[in-house]
């Protein structure tokens, strides 16, 4: 698979699964909760100042792309628009 094709599998799966990623307190951090690997783990979340995120997943660490990133991506997206109709 190409790298579209895995972005677009996570991001089904995201939806799929409600995905939900909570923002911790002092800016560019967010949790995911892991349902597959180990239930009830969190996997953590990073936004760069480019905007670039990452995560601590496995699925992550071996494709370089997850549901949990996808959710987020999807997530500040939706933030970035809601900022811009205001």
């Amino acid at each position: 698979m190409d790298v579209a094709e895995l972005e677009s599998h996570a991001l089904r799966r995201a939806l799929v699964e409600r995905v939900r990623v909570v923002r911790l307190a002092g800016g560019h951090r967010y949790l995911a909760r892991s349902r597959t690997v180990e239930p009830g783990a969190y996997f953590e979340l990073h936004v760069s100042p480019w905007g670039h995120v990452l995560c601590s997943c496995p699925a992550y660490t071996y494709r370089g792309v997850c549901k949990h990133v996808m959710a987020l991506r999807l997530r500040l997206a939706k933030e970035r628009q809601n900022d811009e109709a205001v």
